[in-house]
């Protein structure tokens, strides 16, 4: 089952276990970022994708 987990207005993080991927929703934006081995990385990838383009969290 997909999880979304909002940050700001305009972010999101789409992580689906089963495929263990994650997309980043980001100031309107959909990004695909890939397939990770577990959550946590994937979370971290995405939360990074999203600082280097000014998110300040």
């Amino acid at each position: 089952m997909p999880s979304i987990t909002p940050y700001e207005p305009d972010m999101f993080v789409f992580y689906d276990s089963s495929t263990r991927s994650v997309i980043v929703s980001f100031r309107g934006y959909l990004t695909f970022l890939g397939r990770f081995v577990d959550k946590s990385g994937a979370y971290e990838a995405a939360e990074d994708f999203c600082r280097r383009r000014g998110w300040k969290g």
